[in-house]
């Protein structure tokens, strides 16, 4: 789909230097650049077990190597995707990730997709990150409602979205391939109150 991206100016995707977008009480959300590349790969390989079981496969991409961060740069706002890298207040350091994908700024939609590095999980540090998504960068970007497909046997993630408000509203059937299997994954949905209140249509 084509869209003016003149009208994502405020929520820049791939620019040369990086852009806080929203700040927690313990997490930063900010555009990434090429200097990001060490440290997040660096998570990311030190992260794979506990990753590799939700990842979805691009053939022909390694998913720790240095081809898969320029893909993940280069795909910005052009390609109606946002790349959010997900960092401490307090050190600064990379913890993890959140892309907006298939932004359709017409509808108000947007898919969501996350991770976060072994050693931060399970401390909050995603819930707060993907709440600051929902009540500063969607309102930015004028969306209506996020998505997220997530594996049926994920239940931390499952339970990270019914905690923020998300609904299951069914399946989507081989949806992506995960380790080399198309799989389901279940369909959860978010309606953000700003423009759920205003009546736009969606």
């Amino acid at each position: 789909m084509r869209y003016n991206t003149s009208s994502m100016a405020a929520i820049p995707s791939s620019s040369p230097r990086s852009r806080t977008l929203a700040r927690g009480r313990r997490i930063v959300l900010r555009t990434p650049t090429a200097a990001d590349e060490e440290e997040f790969l660096a998570l990311r390989r030190a992260s794979w077990t506990f990753l590799a079981p939700w990842q979805a496969e691009s053939p022909g991409l390694d998913p720790l190597g240095s081809a898969m961060f320029e893909r993940y740069l280069r795909f910005g706002a052009a390609h109606a995707r946002l790349r959010l890298l997900v960092c401490s207040r307090r050190s600064g350091a990379i913890l993890g990730s959140i892309s907006l994908s298939d932004i359709d700024r017409v509808r108000g939609t947007a898919t969501v997709g996350y991770w976060i590095g072994e050693r931060h999980a399970r401390k909050g540090k995603m819930s707060e990150a993907l709440a600051l998504v929902l009540e500063r960068v969607a309102s930015r970007l004028d969306l209506r409602a996020l998505e997220v497909y997530v594996l049926p046997e994920n239940r931390a993630s499952k339970g990270l979205l019914a905690k923020l408000g998300f609904t299951r509203r069914g399946t989507a059937f081989d949806y992506q391939v995960v380790r080399g299997e198309a799989r389901d994954h279940e369909r959860w949905t978010f309606t953000c109150p700003s423009r759920a209140s205003s009546g736009n249509p969606g």
